[in-house]
C-alpha cells in the first residue's frame, strides 16, 4: 500500500470542497493507495510518476513514487 502525502494547502482546498466532492476524492485516493496506476491516467507525458485522478466532482493531479511506495497530491480542483 502506498501512502499518502498532502501539504497543509492542499489539506483546506479538499476541506473546503462540498461534501459529495470530499467523499469522491476520499474515496478515490483510498483506492489509489492500494493501486495508483489503475485509478489514475498519466498527466502529461506519460512517465509513470505524473498522474491525474479524474471523478465526476473532483481532480486531483498527483505524483506517484514507486520506490517509496508514496503517492502526494499537487493540486486538487472542483469539476463544475
Amino acid at each position: 500500500m502506498y501512502r499518502l502525502l498532502c501539504d497543509e494547502t492542499l489539506l483546506a482546498v479538499w476541506d473546503s470542497l462540498p461534501d459529495e466532492a470530499s467523499a469522491q476524492l476520499t474515496m478515490a485516493l483510498s483506492d489509489v493507495c492500494h493501486e495508483p496506476f489503475i485509478e489514475t491516467e498519466p498527466y502529461g507525458i506519460d512517465d509513470g510518476t505524473h498522474r491525474i485522478l479524474v471523478r465526476p466532482l473532483v481532480i486531483a493531479v498527483l505524483a506517484v513514487n514507486e520506490d517509496k511506495q508514496t503517492v502526494r497530491i499537487y493540486d486538487i480542483q472542483p469539476r463544475h
